[in-house]
């Protein structure tokens, strides 16, 4: 049954079998034992890939409810004699470094000894069915048809800045227009190729800046490492430069134009058990960024 389901979702014999650390012979007939025992075919097979006949699909979903129940029964033990053990395997944005969880994380493995971690340190939007991730961290929307639960751990804070020698060249922009006649350093995001948009929020309205510039970057450290070099205004999370604001490489500006970000979420797939793996690392999330009083850069409130 977890073979049919991995190889469902992965969409490969192969993939399923490699994972699953079986011979593809194997995998291939045991699905073949299984369609036969039942009396129905789950799969059409064709030399490009694999889909969910009709009874296949309600057999999957079927398959589904049962691994999940085992799951949660497993997690009772678990749960019962200890610490939840086995492979969690996370996926976090590069900007996790930059937080205070990474200083935090030996607490995490110290308390879940029987935990085998992985992180996964990437900003595209993974394909955690596929790639065999049990949750991500994400500072995106979850849209309301999502397949995905998310559980907020934290607000998120962003600052416009720039360098000390960029505002003396070319002056400080008193307004969101302003930033029109401004290099702004552009972040492009790695999971759309579009240039993510400045946010700000004025007279109560949202209002969106799309910057204009003569450098792109597809990494957030590296548009915060730009402006201090002089090239720009960017738009980066507080984090990032909190202590290069303390320490004058950087001005942060606009601080009277605010608006709220995304926050930060553990996310997990909705037709999946909590298990308790992943429910200890979303509490330890959650308590890192709740109890950790973190330094603010001199911003009268919190941008994006």
């Amino acid at each position: 049954m977890h073979l049919f389901v991995r190889v469902v979702e992965l969409g490969s014999f192969v993939r399923a079998s490699e994972e699953l650390e079986i011979a593809r012979p194997t995998a291939t007939e045991s699905v073949a034992a299984l369609e036969k025992r039942l009396g129905v075919r789950l799969l059409h097979r064709t030399t490009r890939k694999l889909s969910l006949t009709e009874d296949g699909r309600a057999y999957y979903e079927r398959c589904l409810r049962i691994l999940a129940e085992v799951a949660e029964a497993e997690d009772a033990a678990t749960s019962a004699r200890g610490s939840p053990t086995g492979r969690l395997r996370v996926s976090v944005p590069h900007s996790f470094i930059y937080f205070d969880f990474f200083p935090q994380l030996p607490r995490f493995l110290e308390r879940h000894p029987g935990l085998h971690v992985e992180l996964v340190i990437t900003d595209r939007a993974v394909n955690m069915a596929e790639e065999g991730i049990d949750c991500a961290v994400r500072a995106v929307p979850i849209p309301d048809d999502s397949t995905l639960v998310a559980r907020r751990i934290a607000g998120a804070r962003w600052v416009t800045c720039a360098s000390p020698a960029y505002v003396k060249s070319r002056g400080k922009p008193r307004d969101i227009r302003d930033l029109e006649r401004h290099n702004c350093i552009r972040f492009i995001s790695p999971s759309t190729g579009r240039v993510v948009d400045f946010r700000f929020e004025e007279k109560g309205q949202r209002v969106a800046f799309t910057p204009k510039g003569n450098l792109g970057v597809t990494s957030l450290e590296a548009a915060a490492m730009a402006a201090q070099g002089g090239i720009g205004i960017a738009q980066v999370p507080a984090d990032f430069v909190r202590d290069a604001i303390r320490a004058k490489r950087l001005v942060a500006l606009l601080p009277d134009k605010f608006a709220a970000a995304p926050p930060m979420c553990v996310v997990y797939p909705s037709n999946r058990y909590l298990s308790a793996k992943v429910r200890a690392f979303a509490d330890f999330a959650a308590e890192v960024f709740d109890n950790v009083e973190r330094p603010r850069p001199k911003v009268s409130r919190s941008v994006r």
